[in-house]
């Protein structure tokens, strides 16, 4: 039993660790003037959106990027409305990771490596090395979870667990968050559950349906951020969790009309389900820049 929980669980590890290597490298390389870039560039909530998107593209962590908005908020640096612009984006920018992951970029794991290896003998190119060996840690620990996952089935939990989130969404959604919340990382979710449904562990509804649930579960970096903050920091994280919330409740009443599309956005698995991680962001953003001002003067009236 140890077996079938520990192989699967290292692979999470080093994915993680790749995951927080590249990120923090990413933030180094983007400098202390971020924060500024961001208040520079999100005057109209449409530009906000793409600009939280291209920076979480660039640093592969909405849950990073939601971190540096509610500081911006608490340093006055960003208004709530340009904050929830920023946010819209990140979630959008977060699915490219499962993307990638998609084509199972197994084969460049050495080559990554060990040209991160090269850059960090020259100073001036050291942190992009450590993006290289993050990005190659990331693969490989997701190269070992697709391998070894499918030992969970032997597990009658899990098994019972699995067969529970194929019927019921609801419940693949809970199963999502709470994972998510414990791990403080979507991407690694999102990248479990490819894998599982890459090895015919879980099909598309339970797949899916965690998925979504990642979604809610990584708001908790950014609750957890702004304790001790100012109000419209507080108020930018709460945002946060009412634009995954509001997606979720938002699809679930179509859930299966949601997947047949799904289905038909490309032949395999792993494919459908990065492609349904990508569209329910890209629609909750789109709800939530039409809502923006309701929500605003919403949360601006909340203590």
């Amino acid at each position: 039993m140890l077996l079938y929980i520990a192989l699967p669980a290292f692979g999470l590890f080093i994915f993680l660790f790749g995951l927080r290597l590249m990120s923090a490298a990413l933030l180094k390389l983007a400098g202390s003037h971020l924060q500024t870039w961001l208040t520079r560039l999100t005057k109209t909530p449409m530009r906000g959106t793409l600009v939280g998107t291209f920076v979480t593209v660039l640093i592969q962590s909405s849950s990073a990027t939601t971190v540096i908005v509610v500081a911006a908020v608490d340093a006055g640096l960003l208004t709530l409305r340009q904050a929830m612009a920023l946010i819209a984006g990140a979630n959008v920018g977060t699915t490219i990771t499962a993307q990638i992951i998609a084509f199972e970029p197994y084969q460049l794991i050495l080559p990554i490596l060990l040209l991160g290896l090269l850059l960090l003998l020259l100073p001036q190119s050291r942190q992009i090395g450590f993006v290289l060996i993050g990005l190659g840690f990331l693969f490989f620990g997701l190269q070992l979870m697709s391998k070894n996952l499918a030992l969970l089935l032997h597990l009658p939990i899990v098994h019972s667990l699995f067969l529970a989130c194929s019927r019921s969404p609801y419940l693949g959604v809970c199963v999502g968050l709470v994972i998510t919340a414990v791990v403080q990382s979507s991407s690694a979710v999102t990248a479990v559950v490819i894998a599982l449904a890459a090895g015919q562990v879980i099909d598309l509804s339970a797949a899916i349906g965690i998925a979504l649930g990642s979604n809610i579960g990584t708001c908790a970096t950014a609750i957890f951020a702004s304790l001790g903050t100012n109000r419209p920091a507080r108020q930018a994280a709460l945002a946060h969790l009412l634009f995954n919330v509001i997606g979720v409740i938002v699809v679930l009443p179509f859930y299966a009309a949601f997947l047949t599309f799904v289905a038909d956005t490309a032949p395999d698995i792993m494919h459908q389900v990065a492609n349904g991680h990508t569209l329910f962001n890209v629609i909750s953003a789109g709800i939530f820049l039409l809502l923006i001002t309701p929500i605003t003067r919403t949360l601006e009236r909340m203590s």
